[in-house]
């Protein structure tokens, strides 16, 4: 049976809709000119976050440490205090909020996103706790979801900050698995996600699910379904990362680029020792939505 089928290798022209969506592209390169007298003012007000007030921002820290029904977490109080110094290294004004319930989480976040923010270019929220892939985790042992804590400062919900960065450091647990590593190799990643139902039915924090909500940073310090790493002494392998890294390039890089290197030294730096779950690693899981770059010194950046 013959058909009469025409392809585009017979000499037929392509149909409308493929010329509509074909599209030249062609990399535009920079001039001479533009690399040796950019034009800086109209760089940082089209690309980068303001970042001139001071202070920069008002940070909220949770710092939960102990709890009804789990387990203390040793460490904790070492990873607030760094994170305090961080920030307030980083021009913020901070509060610490200790041992909320869940109620209590959302009360307090609910009073800080309402603050009056408008004389401040950013704000910071560190969330140190227990928690699950969705969630944190109040003194009472009740979730608060990720979505219902972002929800506090979106368009709707806090003006003040409209298109202002809003950054959120989480250093929680997002589930009970361990990475056990893997071979060196340039074709492996350095964690893996088991492709089950039970996972599949575990409906895991996403960014397309959230409010509708804008020029947000959320640093979170593992993998959806992962255990997050506490030293009783040191703190947390993610925000001793953190410290390291922001204190040596925060001067002169963006927070994506530092947050790459925190990846890159937790994923490095850090494997459990002793007992069942030896030589067990981690790596940090930012999500970014931001729509610019930010310098936290955008006087010295590069």
């Amino acid at each position: 049976m013959r058909h009469d089928v025409q392809t585009e290798s017979e000499g037929q022209a392509p149909s409308t809709l493929y010329r509509r969506t074909l599209r030249k592209v062609v990399i535009k390169k920079p001039t001479l000119w533009s690399c040796l007298f950019p034009s800086i003012a109209a760089r940082r007000e089209l690309l980068w976050y303001r970042m001139k007030s001071e202070p920069r921002g008002l940070a909220f820290i949770l710092n939960n440490k102990h709890f009804d029904t789990m387990k203390v977490r040793h460490g904790s109080d070492c990873d607030s205090r760094n994170m305090e110094h961080l920030l307030k290294a980083l021009r913020f004004k901070t509060v610490v909020h200790r041992d909320l319930t869940a109620e209590e989480i959302l009360s307090e976040l609910r009073k800080f996103s309402l603050l009056d923010h408008s004389d401040y270019d950013c704000c910071a929220v560190v969330l140190l706790s227990h928690g699950n892939a969705e969630a944190i985790f109040g003194t009472d042992g009740k979730p608060v979801s990720y979505s219902a804590i972002l929800q506090r400062f979106d368009g709707q919900h806090s003006k003040a900050l409209l298109n202002k960065p809003k950054l959120f450091f989480m250093e929680a647990c997002r589930g009970d698995m361990t990475d056990g590593g893997a071979d060196e190799s340039p074709l492996l990643l350095p964690f893996s996600y088991q492709d089950t139902e039970a996972n599949r039915q575990r409906n895991y924090f996403v960014p397309s699910n959230m409010p509708n909500i804008c020029d947000i940073y959320l640093g979170f310090s593992t993998v959806p379904g992962y255990t997050s790493w506490r030293n009783s002494q040191r703190g947390s392998w993610f925000v001793q990362s953190l410290i390291d890294v922001f204190s040596e390039h925060a001067a002169r890089e963006d927070l994506c680029s530092l947050m790459t290197k925190v990846n890159q030294k937790v994923a490095l730096s850090f494997e459990s020792q002793g007992g069942k779950l030896t030589k067990r690693k981690q790596v940090p899981a930012p999500v970014n939505m931001l729509t610019k770059k930010l310098y936290f010194f955008p006087e010295y950046a590069r």
